[in-house]
């Protein structure tokens, strides 16, 4: 009776795409935090559960098949969860609900807009539907949204500027419009219902966990793989467009931000937020903080298509090339958030450096590297290096 009467008490939270960068690691927060949480995986990622195989066996872990394209499995999914905490959620423990699944690579999206469409925005509509079908109020939702949604921001005189939460929307890809159109939906449903729902703009965010298929991964793959002699001769690093400055920060800590904007109590103040460093960096600039990691430092050469960075002490050696198949049809120069309104309203604030950041990626795919026994990795990494970054 003792456990029944604590697990009455126990928190709930809805985490979907949980096998994913960000999902593993608030995964790992709430079940620290005793809430208990249920993850929603497609499928297709049953196999691929290897940023939360360490969870598995946690006992307030419950994965369930979920898929953003099937309002079917949507609101299956919900009603599960219902069926198991509805008489539990009667006290202030209301249910958390963590959006984080989508269809999340934006150059993907320019070839397959109509799936990133039915994910990210139609996917949208019908979760926050069926939680309000079966919930009423009694939930928070939390949707993730990204910085794409600003595209080239510009200030009167031209210069490009801060994005804060009142910068002007300005989509130039389907993923960016997708995403708007998810934000928009979380909006009206906070206005038109009074739901606690949220969206988190959050800007670039690293991490060991992120996929090799991100050009952030993909630079610090082949540097561990080029520090173990791992790299072939005469293949070097292909990249899109280095020129790129983003705002890059720690999934770890982006996480946190999550929580704390599901979980604010002034609910006259339900509002959304900028999640970012307010510092920004070049895709050039992260891939030499990257080789300095393991003492080598880059020289450069050529322009635009033909850009290439050499190791300085063995001129011959290319290490980077630039490949002009890997640029997007429409991208982004530069994106810079403004923390300011996180920073002063719910007291969060990234502290991890970008070369810290960076330190952490090397040295994990070091270590995966060292004691990879097939050529999974490898294959794993070819196929990254094949997809835009």
């Amino acid at each position: 009776m003792d456990g029944e009467k604590i697990n009455i008490m126990k928190q709930t939270a809805i985490i979907t795409g949980i096998t994913g960068q960000d999902g593993s690691y608030l995964a790992e927060d709430l079940l620290e935090k005793d809430i208990r949480v249920f993850g929603g995986i497609r499928r297709s990622s049953s196999s691929n559960l290897s940023r939360i195989a360490h969870l598995i066996d946690h006992p307030d872990l419950n994965l369930i098949h979920f898929d953003l394209m099937d309002g079917c499995s949507i609101e299956n999914f919900v009603r599960t969860v219902y069926d198991s905490v509805h008489t539990l959620i009667q006290f202030d423990n209301y249910l958390q609900v963590y959006n984080l699944a989508a269809q999340s690579h934006v150059g993907d999206s320019f070839n397959i807009p109509t799936v990133t469409h039915k994910v990210n925005a139609l996917g949208v509509i019908t979760l926050l539907e069926s939680l309000h079908k079966h919930f009423k109020k009694n939930f928070r939702f939390y949707q993730a949204s990204t910085s794409e949604l600003y595209g080239n921001g510009k200030n009167k005189r031209g210069r490009t500027k801060e994005m804060t939460e009142e910068t002007p929307f300005n989509p130039v890809s389907p993923y960016a419009v997708s995403k708007m159109c998810a934000f928009l939906t979380v909006k009206n449903y906070r206005n038109a219902y009074g739901i606690h729902a949220v969206n988190g703009i959050l800007f670039n965010h690293e991490s060991p966990r992120r996929g090799l298929d991100f050009v952030t991964r993909k630079i610090t793959n082949y540097v561990a793989r080029y520090a173990l002699n791992k790299v072939e001769r005469n293949q070097p690093l292909q990249l899109g467009n280095i020129q790129a400055r983003r705002d890059w920060g720690d999934a770890r800590e982006y996480v946190r931000a999550m929580y704390m904007m599901i979980n604010d109590a002034k609910d006259e103040a339900i509002t959304d937020y900028v999640v970012a460093t307010g510092d920004t960096y070049s895709v050039k600039s992260f891939a030499e903080t990257s080789f300095r990691k393991i003492g080598v430092a880059l020289d450069w050469s050529g322009t635009g298509e033909r850009t290439k960075a050499t190791n300085r002490n063995s001129k011959e050696e290319v290490l980077i090339e630039v490949d002009k198949n890997l640029y997007r049809p429409i991208d982004i120069n530069h994106l810079l958030g403004n923390p300011a309104k996180i920073e002063a309203n719910l007291q969060w604030k990234s502290t991890v450096s970008i070369k810290q950041l960076v330190s952490d990626m090397v040295d994990n795919d070091i270590e995966i590297l060292k004691h990879d026994k097939t050529d999974y990795k490898k294959r794993a990494y070819d196929s990254a290096m094949r997809t835009s970054s």
